[in-house]
């Protein structure tokens, strides 16, 4: 299955969730008013044992039912509500710490330059990276509610245990689960299980805070007990739910990671570290994030009579025959790890200076072949097939980028200062008419005019190619500004960019990547609104319209070429008519398409800017900045093709 059917798979894997847990509020309800039935026998002796039955009103049970409906409906919204916040939120309620991008840990600048690497290979936005510190077992999870806003979490015995080979095989792992469309699934199976699992909490409440003397108090402690009983079935359903989404994506995630990084020794000395380490998390709330992790987080006493359907992970052992094609002993793979050669420690960068086209040399110089391989990539169907696809080419491609990239710079976007100061820079005039005005609006906003146009010299100086990658260091910083200041940061960087009265392409592609990444509705779930793209033929049309007039080409032939393969009718808007906000506003609503309607545009869109049969490197980020905003993320290999100068 491509990106988009693996989207849409995610979103159907929904409809089982539903009828299960339909099916444990009816065994829950069930189970509640038979409690409370005995309990209230205690309490009134209205309520009477009559022929070996306990009767009682009618009423009373659709009282209970209500009440018992109400009550798991209001800890699933509860729960909804709380991890609303996506996968940072989520990070922190599990005790994780944000890993400064600053970092001086050598353990945590390899978990950063390893995560940022597979970003940059597969397209998406860098995520957060967190660090549960007092956990020391081996695991990690990926969480958010789409490809440009995911988190990883990491424990520090994921840190301290493996090497750096096995860092990456858990690292390829979770971002399996943020290309596939898992993770979204798996904040909604939180949400769920809020409310299933609620009643053994109030049960527990009861039990621990009733008086035992009076007889009221012995009927509310006998009520407490019973809502434990009847909370496990609960926790059965809950368990059962989480294994039957999340045990076959877990060999998908697994055979993903050795994709990515053709090593299988890498998740499989994860793996087999995790065999005799262990995986457990010692936390409240490992139970109800079990299917996110890497291993399993909670000894389950279900899993051990029902493996094969309440085991939320497949066994180690079984993980390791399919990554390897065949039984290998554990033993054999942690002695491997153990025999490799000592790492280097990790830095941010390479300390020597390439500026200009230097880095756009010394990048290029490490791929390997890769030319041959892409130049036939030139059809929307290998685009959309490429999506989601990371290759090793792709991570020595990235990890070849970020080598390049200067210390200097490289560090500028670890601190929330330089960040800013980068991102300003890209789009700082060196010279002309609107030199002037920026500076007087980075005055007005706080910055210093002067610094931004000495950075600005170096990160232009870098050349095109070094575009996207300082955008996607730069965004996770960003993303730990308060909302207020990123709000601040995007209007000011809107007001350069409008300095001139005009937007190059160039700036679109920053203003863009920015805003899907650091807006105020990034990171929350975007519901699917549209089934079909007719209704929204009209942000077609500009989208479309928006790539024709940015090819070197004949703008009326790309358009067409675009409409033949959308197969709707449409007429090529004036450049003077495709302005910053209409695009934003289309592509917002394009990205409420259901997911197997994307590929239709993408198509289009790739169709359009290939018309004439060369890819320049403006037109490839353009691609790159629309598709991300459809949360449909394009690895890098478009900047790779060859172009036309």
């Amino acid at each position: 299955m491509n990106f988009f059917e693996q989207q849409d798979a995610a979103r159907r894997q929904t409809t089982r969730l539903v009828m299960l847990f339909l099916l444990a509020v009816v065994a829950i309800v069930v189970a509640v008013n038979i409690v409370a039935a005995v309990a209230i026998i205690g309490v009134s002796v209205n309520y009477i044992i009559s022929s070996g039955r306990i009767t009682a009103p009618a009423s009373f049970y659709v009282f209970v039912t209500f009440a018992t409906l109400a009550l798991i409906a209001g800890g699933s919204l509860v729960q909804i509500m709380s991890l609303a916040g996506g996968g940072a939120k989520l990070a922190r309620m599990m005790g994780a710490r944000p890993v400064s991008r600053a970092s001086s840990d050598p353990a945590e600048r390899r978990l950063l330059n390893v995560v940022e690497e597979m970003a940059i290979a597969s397209g998406t936005a860098v995520p957060q990276v967190f660090v549960m510190d007092d956990q020391q077992a081996i695991n990690a999870f990926a969480a958010g509610f789409s490809p440009n806003h995911a988190t990883v979490v990491v424990t520090r015995g994921t840190l301290d245990r493996l090497n750096r080979d096995e860092l990456q095989g858990v690292i390829g792992h979770e971002f399996s689960h943020i290309l596939n469309g898992d993770m979204r699934l798996n904040l909604r199976l939180m949400g769920v299980l809020g409310g299933i699992l609620l009643l053994t909490t109030l049960g527990c409440m009861l039990t621990s805070s009733s008086p035992r003397s009076k007889s009221n108090g012995f009927s509310v402690t006998l009520l407490g007990f019973g809502l434990i009983a009847v909370g496990y079935i609960g926790v059965f359903f809950g368990r059962l739910i989480q294994a039957s989404v999340s045990r076959q994506r877990e060999f998908l995630a697994d055979a993903s990671s050795v994709q990515f990084t053709r090593n299988p020794d890498g998740i499989g000395g994860a793996l087999a570290k995790i065999s005799q380490a262990g995986s457990l998390v010692d936390h409240p709330r490992a139970g109800e994030a079990n299917h996110l992790f890497f291993g399993e987080a909670i000894a389950s006493g279900f899993a051990d009579f029902f493996p094969d359907l309440m085991a939320t992970h497949p066994p180690v052992g079984e993980r390791l025959k399919r990554i390897y094609g065949h039984t290998v002993a554990i033993g054999e793979i942690v002695a491997r790890s153990a025999a490799a050669a000592p790492e280097p420690a990790e830095t941010a960068a390479v300390s020597a200076f390439a500026g200009g086209n230097e880095f756009g040399r010394s990048a290029g110089a490490r791929r390997s072949g890769e030319t041959t391989a892409q130049a036939a990539v030139k059809t929307g169907a290998a685009v959309i097939a490429a999506m989601g696809e990371v290759s090793t080419r792709h991570v020595d491609y990235a990890a070849s980028l970020l080598d390049a990239l200067p210390r200097a710079v490289r560090e500028l976007t670890r601190n929330t200062q330089g960040a800013k100061q980068a991102m300003f820079g890209l789009v700082f005039a060196q010279g002309g008419p609107a030199k002037p005005a920026q500076a007087e609006l980075l005055r007005a906003g706080g910055e210093d005019p002067d610094q931004v146009e000495k950075i600005a010299a170096e990160v232009q100086g870098l050349g095109k190619i070094a575009r996207l990658p300082l955008i996607a260091l730069a965004a996770p910083t960003l993303k730990s500004l308060a909302p207020a200041e990123r709000a601040a940061f995007l209007q000011l960087l809107q007001q350069l960019i409008a300095a001139d009265r005009r937007v190059t392409l160039e700036e679109f592609v920053v203003a863009t990547m920015l805003e899907a990444t650091l807006g105020e509705r990034s990171g929350r779930a975007v519901p699917v609104t549209y089934r079909a793209l007719e209704p929204l033929v009209a942000d077609a049309q500009l989208i479309l319209s928006l790539i024709a007039h940015a090819t070197r080409g004949d703008s009326a032939a790309s358009f067409e070429a675009g409409v033949k393969e959308l197969g709707i009718p449409l007429t090529l808007l004036p450049a003077g008519a495709v302005s910053l906000d209409a695009v934003k506003a289309a592509l917002s609503r394009l990205n409420q398409l259901a997911p197997m309607q994307k590929p239709r545009l993408v198509k289009a869109l790739v169709k359009c800017a290939l018309a004439d049969g060369k890819l320049s490197l403006t037109d490839a980020e353009l691609l790159r900045a629309v598709c991300s905003t459809l949360d449909s993320p394009l690895p890098p290999f478009l900047e790779a093709m060859p172009y036309a100068p």
